[in-house]
C-alpha cells in the first residue's frame, strides 16, 4: 500500500487526527510567544505578581506567629532563639581562640624562663598582668551566660 502524495491516508484515522493535533499545537505555541513577547502581558503579570506579594507579606507573618506560638507550647527553639544561640556561641568561640592564645604566649614565656635559669620579678608582674587579663575574660564569659530557661518538668526529669 502506498501513500499518497499529500500524506493524507484515509485508512489511517489516528494519523489524521495526530497532524491535526500538530497543527494545532504548532498554531497555539506561535500566538503564544507573540502573547507573551508583549509589553502589555508583561505589565499585566508584574501587576498580578505585585498584587500576590501584597497579599502573601500578611499571610507569612500570621503563620509566622502561628510557628512561634506552636514552638513556645512545645517547648521548641524559634528560628531567632536558635539565631542567636549560633551568634553567641560564635562569639564565646572566638573569645577561647583569643584566650587560648594568650595562654600558649604565656606558656612559651614560662618555657623561655625556666630555660633561662629563673623569674626576674619584671617577668614575675607581666606573667600576673597576662593571668589577671584571662581571669577578667573568663569572669566576663560567666556574666554574659544567659540564665537557663525555664522548662516544665518532665516525668525524665523526676527519676
Amino acid at each position: 500500500m502506498t501513500q499518497p502524495p499529500n500524506g493524507f491516508d484515509p485508512n489511517d484515522p489516528i494519523g489524521t487526527w495526530r497532524a491535526w493535533r500538530d497543527a494545532s499545537l504548532d498554531a497555539w505555541a506561535k500566538s503564544l510567544t507573540a502573547m507573551v513577547n508583549t509589553e502589555t502581558f508583561s505589565q499585566a503579570i508584574g501587576a498580578q505578581l505585585d498584587a500576590l506579594l501584597a497579599v502573601s507579606g500578611p499571610v507569612q507573618q500570621a503563620v509566622q506567629q502561628y510557628m512561634e506560638r506552636y514552638l513556645a507550647q512545645a517547648q521548641l527553639p524559634s528560628r531567632n532563639e536558635v539565631v542567636t544561640l549560633a551568634s553567641r556561641l560564635t562569639n564565646i568561640e572566638f573569645r577561647l581562640d583569643d584566650m587560648q592564645a594568650q595562654l600558649d604566649e604565656l606558656t612559651s614565656l614560662l618555657r623561655q624562663l625556666a630555660a633561662n635559669g629563673g623569674l626576674a620579678p619584671t617577668d614575675a608582674s607581666l606573667i600576673g598582668s597576662r593571668l589577671s587579663a584571662i581571669e577578667e575574660q573568663l569572669t566576663a564569659l560567666a556574666a554574659a551566660r544567659p540564665a537557663a530557661r525555664n522548662r516544665k518538668t518532665t516525668s525524665e526529669d523526676k527519676e
